[in-house]
């Protein structure tokens, strides 16, 4: 991902309707040209990212079939240098190590304030950039 020479390509997995909706109205706050795209599961989300990669990933880790750390597994075995943010509900000790251990960007529990949400992905953007352009 350049510096916003293009808009950045956001994927949000997250089977909850109300809560993609609710992130999707939070996100003009990032103040940057983005594109939003939500999917209800995993392998939706992985069949896009190989179609057309994406410069960020919102998952949730509680999906039906493969769960959302399973998916940032995949993508990081593919090389995948995206930041990744996991959201959950089921926020264990355990989960946070394994989250950790994939190398997964941001991590935060459910109920969150959407305005964390565009805050760390704002982070997120900047640091990536900053990687990009320093090399």
């Amino acid at each position: 991902m350049t510096a916003f020479s293009q808009r950045l390509r956001i994927l949000l997995v997250e089977d909850d309707n109300h809560i993609g909706r609710i992130v999707e109205l939070a996100l003009p706050e990032l103040g940057i040209p983005y594109e939003f795209v939500t999917v209800l599961s995993a392998e939706e989300g992985l069949e896009l990212w190989n179609q057309q990669p994406f410069d960020l990933l919102v998952a949730d880790y509680n999906l039906r079939g493969m769960s959302g750390l399973k998916l940032i597994e995949l993508l990081k075995e593919r090389g995948v240098t995206a930041p990744m943010v996991m959201v959950t509900a089921y926020d264990t000790d355990h989960l946070r190590r394994e989250a950790r251990a994939l190398g997964v960007s941001a991590y935060l529990s459910k109920p969150f304030f959407m305005d964390e949400l565009v805050e760390t992905v704002r982070g997120l953007v900047a640091q990536h950039n900053a990687r990009a352009v320093n090399g």
